[in-house]
């Protein structure tokens, strides 16, 4: 083996190694709580994310949002992430003089939570098709969506306590 072939193996030995000791997934124990006994309760208070509601014209009710998967994983760090996808469907308010179709999206979390000072420290929404793209352009979506996660999780905590 050659010296500058060696050295350009160590070299990339390192961020290997860093990358496997601080982001692999083998450190972290991670659970579905779909099967828990509080999980209705919970997907029920979920449900009432007014998302749609954001969308100021045309399908601007929230008719249904479910999660379809969701993953909690624990670090020893004391963060916890949380990964979801729901699906979303909107429709016009029975109201409205011009009824629109329904619109379907499936919306993609990702949450990372301090759960000793019971907060969240990051969260990121996608969400795809024509309810996505009507939200996209929306300033306060991603943060309603986390004031209001932040006030489950507070609402969560202070059960604990």
């Amino acid at each position: 083996m050659s010296t500058s072939l060696g050295k350009g193996l160590r070299a990339l030995s390192i961020p290997f190694a860093v990358a496997v000791l601080f982001d692999a997934p083998a450190f972290a124990e991670c659970r579905s709580p779909l099967n828990h006994p509080e999980w209705p309760a919970i997907a029920r208070s979920i449900a009432r994310l007014p998302l749609c509601e954001q969308i100021p014209i045309g399908p601007n009710q929230t008719a249904s949002f479910k999660l379809a998967s969701v993953e909690i994983c624990s670090f020893p760090s004391g963060v916890s992430t949380l990964s979801a996808r729901a699906l979303l469907t909107c429709v016009s308010d029975s109201e409205d003089l011009i009824q629109l179709p329904q619109l379907d999206s499936e919306v993609l979390a990702t949450v990372s939570l301090d759960t000793a000072a019971c907060r969240i420290l990051d969260s990121d929404i996608q969400i795809n098709g024509e309810i996505g793209a009507l939200l996209s352009g929306l300033e306060n979506t991603q943060q309603t969506a986390r004031d209001w996660a932040q006030s489950q999780l507070s609402r969560l905590c202070a059960l604990q306590r």
